[in-house]
């Protein structure tokens, strides 16, 4: 007779199956796990290489949007987003009932100043000795007596002012017995003249009277006056004439225009830039109130003249050996180099607006 099998046979072979089971469990799970494995690493190998290609993309489309936009037009761009928002503010700042429009003549001053130390600058370059001093004390009240001859308080001012800054000049260049003192108060005075009496026009156009109750895309704006709006007329016109002449040059300017002075200038970029004014002239104009005909006239003679403005600063420059006059607007160079064409559109569009236009508007 056979043996009989122990207890613990059965539990053996179920022991022994069991661990055949578990190993082979265990190896699927080993696989699964290197294949999960193998597919993370694909995965991350796919995603690296995706986020590689886009930022290649986005490198080439920032390496063609540099090599597209104009030298300097970021930098411009930057500096007129904290420019624009200055100049609203102070052209419509009205200060106190019995002074109005002074913090807007406080600032014209400043830039005057600003502008004419750069001008006196350049000629110490030169080798002139300008009598910056007093200068610039006269620069200053001629903003001042721009303000007040405008609102009929000072007529006999000018004369004055004049006389001081003849005397003195002379007496400044006997006592100091510098070379050449006729070339010294030549200088003086082209820069009292040139900086200081044209900004002043800024404040003449300020003070056009006339109260304004404009809407933009269909919402009203606050009330206020015309001589702001007529302000904020001529920058626009003057500037876009600048932004016409540069763009339409860069992509299409073929034949120079004044290559002795300033060798980009094109007559294309002419030609562009007084459309531009004039279509500015046209849509700004007749929203302040202008009759449209004279935004016709005085768009394309804004467009001439500011160029006009851009060529003889050049010369200046040409001759004193310098690029700009100054860096105190990132990307626009200095005050003069900024404001050189708005000195010859100011004067234009404030006379040409006192004699033909304002006369209507006031009937």
């Amino acid at each position: 007779m056979k043996p009989l099998l122990g207890p613990n046979s059965n539990f053996d072979e179920a022991m022994a199956e069991a661990r055949q089971r578990a190993g082979g469990l265990a190896r699927d799970t080993q696989g699964r796990m290197r294949e999960t494995q193998e597919r993370v690493r694909e995965a991350q190998e796919r995603a690296v290489d995706l986020a590689r290609a886009r930022a290649l993309e986005a490198q080439e489309l920032a390496r063609r949007a540099t090599e597209t936009m104009p030298p300097g037009l970021l930098v411009r761009l930057l500096s007129s987003l904290i420019g624009i928002p200055l100049l609203l503010l102070l052209v419509f700042a009205e200060g106190s009932p019995r002074f109005p429009a002074l913090p807007f003549t406080f600032a014209v001053s400043v830039c005057a100043m600003v502008g004419a130390l750069e001008y006196f600058r350049g000629l110490r370059l030169r080798g002139f000795q300008p009598n910056e001093a007093l200068a610039l004390i006269a620069i200053t009240l001629l903003q001042f007596a721009a303000w007040n001859v405008s609102r009929n308080r000072v007529t006999a001012f000018l004369p004055a002012l004049i006389a001081v800054l003849v005397v003195g000049t002379l007496i400044y260049e006997v006592a100091s017995h510098e070379k050449e003192p006729i070339a010294n108060i030549g200088v003086t005075f082209f820069g009292v003249v040139y900086v200081g009496w044209l900004f002043s026009y800024l404040i003449f156009l300020r003070s056009i009277p006339g109260e304004l109750n404009l809407s933009f895309f269909g919402l009203p704006l606050p009330e206020s006056t015309r001589g702001a709006w007529t302000v904020l007329y001529v920058f626009a016109v003057t500037w876009s004439t600048d932004a016409g002449a540069y763009f339409v040059g860069m992509r299409l300017g073929r034949h120079k225009l004044a290559p002795r002075l300033s060798p980009n200038k094109t007559i294309e970029g002419a030609v562009g830039g007084i459309l531009a004014a004039t279509l500015v002239s046209m849509v700004w104009g007749t929203w302040i109130g202008l009759p449209w005909w004279h935004c016709a006239v005085l768009g394309p003679l804004i467009g001439i003249l500011g160029q006009v403005g851009d060529l003889c600063e050049s010369a200046l420059k040409r001759d004193i050996g310098v690029k700009d006059f100054g860096m105190v607007l990132p990307g626009h160079g200095g005050i003069l180099d900024r404001f050189d064409s708005l000195l010859f559109t100011a004067p234009l569009a404030y006379y040409y607006l006192q004699y033909f236009v304002v006369p209507l508007l006031n009937r």
